[in-house]
């Protein structure tokens, strides 16, 4: 009688596992940046995002006979990690993109590790046609991902700081931005850490309904604002437009671009509300777009990430308003 098959070393199914996860996500990532297969899957996808994390969890456990709970939790974090500083390396994603998706990529790895698991216990198929239909599975649901347009969200972002300085001092200091020297940025903020360009100063050609303010970050970013309403010491508000041309190819990639397919600002508004004769509380608001299939996850990182911006403006304003 022919004797069933001895169950692989731990080692054994360990390295199997990450050699056939880490290959398949790197894979897909080269596959998806040199658009082979554009029709079918897309970096910011959901069948990105969900499902290929997903099939790397269950790569990596699946090779296990006896996968325990906290293995199939986290073992695939681990992989997850090292295909996403791989693909780092190699250059397809920038520190922020991999920041940003790492939380989401490492839940969704987990759930596939659990999958694995229990299709373990239950001895479920465990021939090859199984591996291969889950494999390709991210390629199906990216098909017909496609065929679903993604959902225009409009996010409303509010920063306020109070100031002790009067309404006159703080308006000269927001209507235009001289230079902002590196030493003026309150602290050290995590996104500009992690590569998103900084603020340098803004400038207006005429203070009316009508002007047009030149607001410049590091890296080229532009935006181009259009004053709509206007009252000198109150109220500043305006149309944004980004200058995606003028954007240099290192400073942001396309996922996060400004202007871009899937996130844009839209409308920033100044509001100075008098609190004393010598005090303000300065609000700025800004109107943003995020447009993806998975606005739930994406709109939290740009609120983060707007939020973080106009929170750093407001420090240095707040600064060079009491200052004079």
């Amino acid at each position: 009688m022919t004797q069933p098959a001895a169950a692989p070393l731990p080692r054994t199914a360990l390295i199997v596992g990450a050699i056939i996860a880490v290959g398949y996500g790197v894979l897909i990532r080269v596959v998806a940046d040199l658009k082979i297969l554009n029709d079918v899957l897309l970096v910011m996808s959901l069948a990105f995002i969900s499902i290929v994390p997903m099939v790397v969890g269950f790569l990596a456990v699946r090779p296990t006979e006896k996968p325990n709970w906290g293995f199939a939790l986290m073992y695939p974090w681990i992989l997850t990690a090292v295909i996403a500083v791989i693909t780092g390396m190699i250059g397809f994603e920038g520190a922020i993109c991999i920041l940003m998706a790492l939380p989401i990529l490492l839940i969704n790895a987990s759930i596939g590790g659990i999958i694995a698991l229990l299709v373990s216990r239950r001895r479920l198929a465990r021939g090859p046609g199984v591996t291969a239909a889950v494999v390709i599975f991210p390629l199906v649901f990216g098909l017909m991902e496609r065929r679903i347009p993604a959902v225009y969200q409009y996010r409303v972002v509010e920063s306020i700081i109070d100031i002790a300085a009067p309404a006159h001092a703080v308006w000269r200091q927001i209507v235009s931005v001289p230079e902002i020297q590196r030493h003026e940025m309150p602290g050290n903020p995590l996104f500009i850490r992690m590569g998103f360009p900084r603020p340098l100063s803004a400038e207006i050609d005429r203070e009316a309904v009508g002007g047009v303010r030149r607001a410049r970050f590091a890296g080229g970013v532009l935006f181009l604002e259009t004053v709509t309403d206007l009252t000198v010491d109150s109220l500043l508000s305006f149309r944004i437009a980004a200058q995606t041309d003028s954007i240099l190819p290192t400073t942001l990639d396309e996922h996060v671009t400004i202007g871009g397919p899937y996130f844009d600002v839209l409308q920033g508004t100044y509001v100075l509300e008098p609190l004393g004769p010598d005090s303000v509380r300065l609000h700025l608001v800004s109107r943003l777009r995020v447009s993806t299939h998975f606005n739930w996850y994406a709109a939290m990182w740009a609120d983060a990430v707007m939020g973080s911006i106009q929170r750093n403006i407001l420090e240095v304003e707040k600064r060079r308003s009491e200052a004079r």
